[in-house]
């Protein structure tokens, strides 16, 4: 057996003994645990280095709890961790869908925690949500308060109230004190997007809001990079077809907001962004998130002025007036590059990895003037 895989298979027994041993603490449940075949995480426990950052030799391994939430090395290798305090004896997340949940939609680099269920049971009273561990609900993101808000079932259902947060709490997109959530309601705690599966058949909502996820983008409600690529190999399979167009366009300037505003400010522009897209495109042209500020626009047909009339359009229309932001309004720009897209062998992948790279060749050319 060649050493590639001699060191393959030591590096799944050494993450699997890791994981039992730390998933028997019997204090703390974790949902979107990060993967414990990361690299960093293999390296840091082949130099005798405990998950939680404690010497394997030390004397208190087997006994003492991890420390706080902020020295565990699993939690420092990404940025956000979801972790629910489980009594015994109830269900994980995954197998919950018979009660009432919240379901993750969006952190902002957590991407392993999208799609996660947080299931809320009535009978423990007040669920504290926030960044630290004494919560019922942890969200161990920069943007959420230490505690940040609370759910508490009554009569009418499960009243959301936030409790003095810095970056507020919203439901629809709206910032409360004090909301009764309703079935499908899209909760902020901060940077963390969330939705209310209140009402059954739970299981089958869930499954059918995962699939929505890889092919809408929850923050912009745009495309997916994914949905994009299925748009386009549509109009690559039928018959007949003309001429497509498409275009890449980023924000300029998106790490100078979030460096001094915040990132919560950044993805407010993003989201500005997006509505203004909507506003100014013409019909036949679809939008689509790629990620950070970028997006690409679709058209599986001829537009009147190709793509030359399509950059000016957004260039411009972007420009013409501020981003109107939650808080406030933000002159932005972007930088866009397009080509047309003709019937042929390369892929949707292929396409969409030319025209991006066009579009950062003019970005990085008019940075370096």
């Amino acid at each position: 057996m060649s050493d590639n895989h001699t060191n393959a298979a030591d590096d799944a027994a050494l993450a699997d003994d890791v994981f039992k041993r730390w998933a028997q603490r019997p204090v703390r449940f974790a949902v979107g645990l990060p993967s414990i075949d990361d690299p960093e995480v293999l390296r840091a426990l082949r130099a005798e280095t405990h998950p939680w950052g404690v010497p394997k030799s030390s004397p208190a391994e087997a006994d003492s709890d991890p420390p706080p939430q902020g020295e565990n090395l699993l939690a420092r290798l990404r940025p956000a961790v979801v972790i629910l305090h489980q009594p015994v004896g109830i269900a994980a997340p995954e197998d919950a869908n018979d009660q009432p949940l919240l379901m993750v939609l969006y952190v902002r680099e957590g991407r392993r925690l999208v799609g996660r269920v947080l299931p809320l049971d009535a009978s423990i009273g007040e669920i504290f949500i926030g960044r630290t561990p004494d919560n019922a609900l942890v969200l161990d993101d920069g943007s959420v308060s230490r505690r940040h808000a609370s759910l508490l079932h009554g009569a009418e259902g499960w009243t959301l109230k936030d409790l003095g947060s810095t970056n507020g709490t919203f439901v629809n997109g709206v910032r409360v004190r004090e909301a009764l959530l309703q079935d499908g309601d899209r909760v902020r705690v901060g940077g963390v997007i969330l939705q209310g599966v209140l009402d059954a058949p739970r299981a089958q909502r869930v499954d059918e809001i995962r699939a929505h996820l890889e092919t809408i983008d929850v923050l912009t409600d745009a495309a997916t990079t994914q949905g994009l690529v299925g748009r386009m190999e549509a109009w690559a399979q039928a018959s007949g077809r003309p001429e497509a167009l498409l275009v890449v366009l980023d924000l300029d300037g998106l790490g100078a907001i979030n460096q001094k505003y915040g990132e919560l400010v950044g993805d407010d522009a993003i989201v500005a962004l997006a509505e203004r897209l909507r506003r100014i495109l013409p019909g036949g042209v679809s939008c689509a998130r790629l990620g950070g500020g970028e997006f690409a626009l679709w058209r599986s047909e001829p537009l009147a002025g190709g793509v030359a009339a399509l950059t000016e359009l957004v260039t411009d229309g972007v420009a013409a007036e501020a981003l109107a932001l939650q808080e406030g309004r933000l002159r932005a720009t972007v930088t866009a590059a397009g080509s047309r897209v003709l019937p042929g062998a390369e892929t949707p992948e292929i396409v969409l990895a030319r025209v991006r790279e066009a579009m950062r060749l003019l970005k990085r050319g008019r940075t370096e003037r």
